[in-house]
């Protein structure tokens, strides 16, 4: 029997889990957004994350906190460094041509770091039990405390990267690019710097989520896979570019995911996601928070 504590219970989950997906569909829908193209690599980015905090905090010992924040920053210079030495030439050869070269080099990346990863670290899955064990109850309500710290570091990312966008001179600048880069470009920002901080925001964003759900997704070569998979959805549902309909889209998700689990029955929840975007496709493309096509 479903009781209120059982709702209240399939809501928290959804919305905890949603949280995440939600992140990772705004760090590919900011790539595309100023990019104009496709991350297929963004799922190796979170799997790179995951590796890199499971050997801070298991191997040497980094306090959770600490190993978090040595992840992200770890992960942003990967995804500067990825812009600026395999994207930024490939665009400057070809120019305005360059979208679906860009498209097919993120998928080469993809296959690289999957292939490095297990030649490295083998076909073994890298994880932990949880980083805060524990849980608490309200009444028939029980939240693990490893759900209650993944919530908490995605309310605090997605607060820190709202403020950042709105009420700094970067953030202004990425909206200006993702506005009008030709303009933007008039204004005098320099746009290639915002493309190589854009891709490594992105990146962050993939690493510190990866950081967070290690004890839900263990590090292992195709991990990033099934991540990329739902931050697809979260994008194709908020809007294609848009961050903030990612960010909205992936809360709808987690909740459509966790309620399909517990009403529909099994192997429905895949089926129903499933139908929720072709609706999204057919009805309304652009997205259901988006009131653009291509641009948040």
């Amino acid at each position: 029997m479903f009781t209120a504590d059982v709702l209240i219970q399939l809501t928290i989950d959804g919305v905890s889990r949603g949280a995440m997906y939600g992140l990772m569909g705004a760090g590919l829908a900011l790539i595309f957004g100023i990019l104009g193209i496709i991350n297929m690599a963004h799922g190796e980015l979170f799997m790179l994350g995951a590796y890199a905090m499971y050997f801070a905090t298991m191997v040497l010992g980094v306090p959770a906190p600490i190993a978090l924040l040595i992840s992200t920053a770890l992960m942003f210079c990967v995804g500067v460094a990825m812009e600026r030495g395999l994207i930024a030439p490939l665009r400057a050869r070809l120019g305005s041509r360059w979208l679906v070269d860009g498209y097919v080099l993120t998928i080469g990346i993809m296959v690289v770091l999957q292939n490095l990863a297990l030649i490295l670290f083998g076909p073994r899955e890298f994880g932990i039990a949880a980083f805060w064990p524990g849980r608490q109850e309200f009444g028939d309500v029980v939240i693990s405390n490893e759900r209650v710290l993944i919530l908490a570091g995605a309310l605090f990312t997605t607060g820190a990267l709202a403020l950042f966008l709105k009420k700094t001179n970067l953030g202004r600048a990425i909206r200006a690019t993702a506005e009008h880069p030709a303009a933007a470009q008039v204004l005098g920002i320099n746009i290639e710097r915002i493309y190589a901080i854009t891709f490594g925001i992105g990146a962050a964003l993939a690493g510190a989520i990866g950081s967070l759900l290690l004890s839900t997704y263990p590090a292992y070569p195709t991990v990033g896979g099934e991540v990329l998979l739902k931050a697809f959805v979260v994008v194709i549902i908020g809007g294609l570019g848009s961050v903030w309909g990612a960010m909205l889209a992936g809360p709808l998700l987690g909740l459509i995911e966790a309620y399909a689990t517990a009403f529909a029955p099994g192997g429905w929840q895949n089926t129903i996601t499933s139908l929720l975007v072709l609706a999204v496709l057919v009805l309304r493309p652009q997205g259901l928070f988006s009131r653009q096509v291509t641009r948040p």
